[in-house]
């Protein structure tokens, strides 16, 4: 644990102490995925000044937290999780139990949760687990639709698995969990690495929903650097174009700009921090899809996983970036002569699209129209509907 929050104790106007109400933000992921909860987060605390708010996050995002100010909520830092393969599992376990502590840290001490609630992204769905462990509401917060599906065979094995507990969501109201949002999204919930979880750590049944007194609310990926860069620089020497990297310390990308650069013009590829620009080229994360809508630039998109189609479809039907690329259309898987060219005049072209007029107005009226919504305001308006009695909403 790199950080530390509070118990959620408080005073009343008398000087005694009084309970107040402790509200849990869990985020995870990169910093597109992490920063609009913690906008959120922090919203709620101005906005509920009666709450105790903790933020859970990991300690990569800490200058995400200081960019909004969550100056009115505790903050718990997590380790950074490792993307080596063998050591995948004990990473995992090292995680959920970290996220066990910082939850137990804030209900584990008060045997009341009366107004008490857990927000999670999708990439924190340990916090729902710990929210039906400590008996609190858990709200799924997410800016974007659910980047995955459930496996071809998850609803027959289910059926046949659980036959009853099947049954029961096929039969359930519409304001109660259903096997629709099962298929939506809650079958990540009822994988096998949440059941051992659950049963060895949490002391849960093993499969959610059959456990007694549930109460829950439902709410730069590159494999060929230099493949990249040699992209870059034929497009460079068959136009006049230019471009600015930036690399987030990538350190494969970093050697392979050092290597390119020799043979490159030093205006021509270069880093830099903030620098005008007239297209943004990039994978399609929610973070970085964001941040050139408000900037009302023209986009190229190029989706690697999950989300990430969903983001660059989205931008093509709003009419801010032409058809995404494929991956090979711009990071080609060999770095021979024919695929390079390939890749440059499947890029330039998509260059020139971007460029139109059409395009870099829409670009512009988008960006006009998103400076005029309060999209943090709004999600903190729904989940007070969601956590708050009428009176005090």
């Amino acid at each position: 644990m790199v950080g530390g929050g509070g118990n959620g104790g408080g005073c009343d106007g008398d000087g005694g102490h009084s309970r107040r109400p402790r509200a849990i933000f869990m985020a995870f992921g990169t910093r597109g995925d992490v920063f609009p909860i913690a906008a959120l987060a922090a919203a709620f605390a101005q906005d509920q000044r009666q709450y105790s708010v903790v933020f859970i996050t990991h300690s990569a995002h800490q200058t995400v937290m200081f960019d909004i100010c969550l100056c009115q909520a505790h903050l718990f830092l997590l380790p950074n999780s490792s993307r080596a393969s063998h050591r995948k599992k004990i990473i995992q376990v090292e995680h959920r139990k970290e996220c066990l502590s910082a939850v137990e840290d804030v209900f584990g001490n008060d045997m009341s949760t009366h107004g008490d609630f857990i927000v999670i992204n999708f990439f924190a769905l340990e916090g729902w687990h710990l929210a039906e462990l400590f008996q609190v509401k858990c709200i799924i917060a997410a800016p974007y639709f659910v980047p995955y599906s459930a496996p071809a065979s998850f609803e027959r094995q289910f059926k046949q698995s659980l036959p009853l507990l099947y049954k029961y969501f096929q039969e359930a109201p519409l304001n109660m969990v259903c096997w629709t949002d099962i298929t939506h999204w809650m079958w990540a919930l009822f994988m096998e690495s949440w059941g051992s979880w659950r049963n060895d750590s949490l002391n849960l049944s093993p499969i959610p929903f059959t456990d007694i007194g549930r109460s829950a609310l439902i709410m730069g990926f590159l494999r060929n650097p230099k493949a990249f860069l040699m992209v870059l620089k034929d497009v460079i020497e068959k136009t006049d174009y230019r471009f600015i990297l930036f690399s987030s310390g990538y350190q494969p990308l970093d050697s392979a700009i050092q290597s390119v650069a020799s043979s490159v013009a030093e205006s021509s590829v270069c880093q830099a921090s903030a620098l005008h620009c007239d297209i943004a080229i990039h994978h399609a994360g929610s973070g970085s899809t964001a941040a050139a809508l408000f900037a009302g630039v023209a986009q190229i998109a190029c989706p690697f996983l999950l989300d990430q189609f969903y983001w660059a479809e989205r931008l093509h039907w709003l009419g801010v970036a032409p058809e995404p690329l494929r991956r090979q259309h711009l990071i080609p898987d060999t770095d021979n002569a024919s695929s390079i060219k390939n890749a440059a005049d499947m890029l330039i072209g998509t260059i020139k699209s971007a460029l139109s007029s059409e395009i870099k107005a829409q670009a512009i009226r988008i960006a006009n129209k998103l400076s005029s919504e309060d999209g943090i305001g709004e999600a903190l308006r729904i989940l007070k509907e969601r956590v708050l009695p009428q009176s005090e909403s």
